[in-house]
């Protein structure tokens, strides 16, 4: 395989990290579980949800202690702005290390982003998704760190969450809930689950302020990603990922970000 140095960066924990993620298809995006698991959520261990990226310890970090400071601090147009042009800084940061790791001071071509190879399972990945993996976890370690001075306590990485559309009811699962619902089996429990990149909030994930989401174009950068479509038989099927950010999170602060244009709706 030409492109194997690739795979040996990390094998390892970028497959245990897909968790059989199959095809990417429509535009060459190099989301995490955006183009790869969450694209094709059928065939994620979530079983048409969402998955996670970062190991669970940093996922956690935005929601330990610090929950009072962060409740009486209101998210003013001021500390939105800041935050926005930190997750945009995130992701000129991820997208620059990880090309500059693996193409140099290059972009990839179209057709190296198509480059298939398969991991243990002999599930096929294309190289745009293992990209995507590795971005997602520069960029979301890089919000970590900046939240954390930021916004101390009101943040959450990759919080998981149920949504009801016919009752538009919302429910936060805790990490160790869903862990157990994992361990369990019970993977139809996760069915339609969403699981936002960064969560901002009044000190618990169940009060939302603004959801971002990092989106990664393998080859043009000239214009922002399309938001997920839900495919029909999907629980939210002919709606688009931002649609239900906002009804679910009620909030119209949902950016999606990308390396070089920032954060849009």
């Amino acid at each position: 395989m030409r492109w194997k140095p690739l795979w040996t960066v990390g094998f390892v924990a970028i497959a245990v990290l897909l968790q059989g993620c199959g095809h990417g298809q429509g535009r060459l995006k190099l989301d995490s579980a955006t183009s790869a698991c969450r694209t094709h959520p059928s065939s994620c261990a979530q079983a048409a949800g969402q998955e996670s990226i970062l190991p669970r310890a940093i996922r956690a970090v935005g929601t330990a202690g610090g929950s009072a400071v962060a409740a009486a601090k209101l998210l003013d147009e001021a500390l939105l702005d800041q935050v926005t042009e930190a997750m945009k800084k995130c992701a000129d940061k991820a997208r620059t290390e990880v090309i500059l790791e693996h193409f140099g001071t290059r972009s990839p071509t179209r057709e190296e982003c198509l480059e298939e190879g398969t991991d243990k399972k002999r599930k096929t990945l294309t190289r745009a998704m293992i990209l995507g993996e590795e971005m997602h976890r520069v960029a979301l370690r890089c919000a970590a760190e900046k939240l954390s001075e930021l916004r101390p306590g009101g943040f959450s990485l990759e919080p998981t969450y149920k949504y009801d559309p016919d009752s538009k009811e919302t429910t936060w699962l805790s990490p160790d809930k869903v862990d157990i619902i994992r361990r369990d089996g019970n993977f139809f429990e996760l069915k339609g689950s969403l699981v936002p990149d960064v969560v901002l909030h009044e000190g618990h994930p169940e009060r939302v302020q603004a959801v971002y989401d990092f989106k990664f174009p393998c080859i043009d950068l000239s214009q922002h990603p399309r938001w997920r479509e839900y495919a029909p038989g999907h629980p939210y099927e002919g709606r688009n990922q931002s649609d239900i950010y906002i009804e679910a999170f009620k909030t119209n602060a949902v950016f999606r970000v990308s390396p070089w244009l920032g954060a849009g709706f």
